[in-house]
């Protein structure tokens, strides 16, 4: 699964979907019970930077450009929103559902919006309670900003 997946992230990297720059998009998002959260910066039309918090119960992960690659495929007329991070093990992946996705453009290229999405993820070390290696997953409710 880690080879599909990092061949997955190699594909979409030569395909261009990243472009080097200088503004990374945000992303908070937040499972309804709240015990989940995915919040922080990931890369955007402008910007490979990324920088990105999960975090579940009390324990956390954190996904940073200088360690891990992460891409984003995005298109919003069409509904279109997936974030993929190359991690050990299991790779991080977050995709929108269609029929949820709300975003607005503005004239200078600015954006932000919400959708729900699903996430599938490793899962963060507790501090205290059952250790688990099978992956997170969770529905999170997402608000997305991206301005130049």
């Amino acid at each position: 699964m880690a080879v599909r997946g990092i061949w997955f992230a190699a594909c979409l990297s030569l395909s261009g979907v990243v472009h080097a720059g200088s503004a990374p998009a945000e992303l908070n998002c937040v499972s309804e019970s709240g015990k989940v959260k995915l919040e922080g910066a990931i890369p955007s039309p402008s910007s490979e930077e990324m920088k990105l918090k999960l975090s579940y119960a009390d324990g956390s992960l954190t996904f940073d450009s200088d360690a891990t690659q992460g891409f984003v495929v995005a298109d919003f007329p069409q509904s279109v929103f997936t974030l993929v991070i190359a991690a050990q093990g299991q790779p991080l992946t977050l995709y929108a559902m269609p029929s949820s996705l709300t975003v607005k453009r503005e004239s200078n290229g600015d954006a932000a919006g919400k959708f729900q999405a699903k996430l599938m993820a490793p899962r963060p070390r507790s501090v205290s309670g059952v250790q688990a290696d099978t992956p997170l997953k969770a529905t999170l409710n997402c608000e997305y900003r991206y301005s130049l």
